[in-house]
């Protein structure tokens, strides 16, 4: 039997993202601070978030956006950019969100199949996106988040604007109409757009109400919002009154100094960030005793960093798990979970785990697929029906790709990806365990684990390790997962000393990449 949630069902309301948000802002006290952009110290009221939503979507409905359009976004974390998405939702338009760091090709490639009709983008990132639009005739004008002469800006939008145009009357069907096209790769090939309506959305906004365990005072996030994560949470603290101390890239002593400075209770992040709190010779410098809980997400986070952290720090620390194709809350639940559990299912949800091999459901303790059904369930993939059914099965199963299994309480654990699984000799063996033993080692700063192509095994297992102690030996690592791993999940692929991994902005290991690279050098 399926998994399903210990909560009630809730009562998902049936309206646009703006409505949801804009309902959420007029019930807080107008002054009260709602974000504060921690590289300028410059910060937004609740009431200026809504007042600016408004003017904003009225002068781009002056401009011709209007429902069926899509609108890129090609930025950094701010207010304004929050703003411009709530704006783009009233109209009725679809935000596709890119990474301001990709190459111009990887743009092109994204805006040639989303087709959008504007764009915002931050002044780094202007002359890519112009570049792509002489490329992308869809792409007919360009706004920044921020000022370059001669380009009209968001200030610039708004400047004059009354709020008098803000389109009322666009008739959004929450369940059918495409809120957010962000790019994922799925479970398998190459970036897909993933159709995710208002009510994907505001579900998940809903559902993650029900499983906070406590609610923040102040969360401090570095999380992009051009992914899913990042999105979530900025939305998630407007719609429950919490101030966002909202940072652009992640320092670990600036991000020390903020959750000193502001009094952080909640800290939003990925693996990568936490792995760095715990090793960090900083963390005896600041006061950080008003942390109450570290959430992770995006990937496995290690069992030995989350205890070194919630020992350390004397707060919570807990993962939850999604992906993109699920806006991101299926599974969390921030009391009394294992530190190596993501949780249990969240309210208005369904979970099965299947064998690999024949599509049968398991039991308590063994490993298959986590497939997810519920109203967070993506709509599909844009343009392409062939991937959405080879994702969701004809009975609502989304298929995630994920490995894991659940215990005998019903928390859930995941242990890898379908598509990363090294199959040495038949043996299945998962990067994420034997990075976890890895980075229990207190000479290992960082760690990947890759699979690399091999005559007799088929893949054997390498590492690629960042040393924080230059008197490391590949001897030691080898003798240090000698006592904790089977034979079979050894490293006989080897370990190559590096200065740093290979991740996305996410803080997903790119082990496809470091994969490829590994077998290209064995040519």
């Amino acid at each position: 039997m399926p998994l399903v949630s210990r909560y009630p069902e809730i009562v998902i309301p049936e309206v646009s993202l703006t409505d949801y948000i804009l309902k959420s802002l007029y019930r807080r006290r107008c002054d009260r601070t709602a974000i504060i952009h921690a590289p300028t110290g410059r910060e937004i009221t609740f009431g200026d978030v809504a007042n600016i939503t408004i003017k904003c979507a009225s002068a781009l409905s002056r401009r011709g956006l209007k429902k069926g359009d899509i609108v890129a976004t090609c930025a950094s974390n701010s207010p304004e950019y929050i703003i411009v998405m709530l704006a783009v939702a009233a109209c009725g338009a679809t935000i596709t969100t890119s990474n301001p760091l990709y190459t111009q090709n990887e743009m092109k490639r994204q805006f040639q199949h989303s087709e959008p009709t504007m764009a915002f983008a931050v002044p780094a990132s202007y002359e890519k996106v112009k570049n792509v639009a002489e490329i992308v005739s869809s792409l007919q004008k360009i706004y920044t988040i921020g000022k370059i002469a001669g380009v009209e800006s968001f200030d610039d939008l708004i400047r004059d604007e009354d709020g008098s145009a803000f389109p009322r009357n666009v008739q959004i069907d929450p369940r059918e109409d495409v809120l957010f096209l962000p790019y994922s790769s799925g479970t398998t090939g190459m970036p897909k757009g993933v159709m995710l309506t208002h009510y994907n959305f505001v579900s998940c906004l809903s559902i993650h109400k029900m499983n906070m365990g406590f609610k923040p005072d102040s969360v401090y996030s570095v999380l992009p919002m051009f992914h899913i994560y990042g999105l979530m949470v900025s939305f998630a603290t407007l719609d429950q009154g919490v101030r966002h101390v909202l940072d652009v890239r992640f320092n670990v002593e600036r991000c020390f100094q903020s959750i000193e400075k502001y009094k952080i209770t909640q800290f939003s992040g990925v693996p990568p960030m936490l792995l760095m709190f715990a090793k960090s010779p900083l963390l005896e410098k600041y006061d950080l005793s008003s942390l109450l809980s570290l959430k992770c997400g995006a990937a496995p986070l290690p069992r030995e960093v989350a205890s070194i952290l919630s020992t350390k720090l004397k707060c919570q620390v807990a993962q939850g798990w999604a992906l993109t194709e699920c806006v991101p809350v299926v599974a969390s639940d921030f009391q009394m979970t294992p530190h190596n559990s993501v949780g249990r299912v969240c309210a208005n949800t369904k979970i099965k785990i299947i064998n690999i091999e024949t599509g049968a459901e398991v039991g308590p303790y063994q490993n298959g697929e986590l497939c997810v059904k519920g109203p967070q369930v993506m709509k599909g993939y844009f343009k392409n029906s062939s991937a959405t059914a080879n994702t969701i099965d004809a009975e609502g199963w989304l298929h995630t790709g994920d490995i894991g299994y659940f215990d005998n309480n019903e928390m859930i654990y995941v242990i890898d990806r379908l598509k990363e699984l090294i199959k040495y000799k038949g043996f299945q063996v998962a990067p994420a365990e034997l990075e976890e033993v890895l980075i229990s080692h207190p000479k290992i700063a960082d760690v990947a684990v890759i699979g690399v192509s091999d005559l007799e095994a088929g893949e054997v297992a390498k590492a690629f390790v960042v040393p924080n102690d230059p008197s490391l030996t590949k001897e030691e690592i080898h003798n240090h997962i000698a006592g904790q791993l089977s034979k079979y999940k050894h490293l006989h692929g080897g370990i190559e000393f590096c200065d740093k991994i290979m991740k996305s902005a996410s803080g997903k290991i790119l082990r496809r990449l470091m994969r490829d690279e590994a077998n290209k050098s064995k040519l």
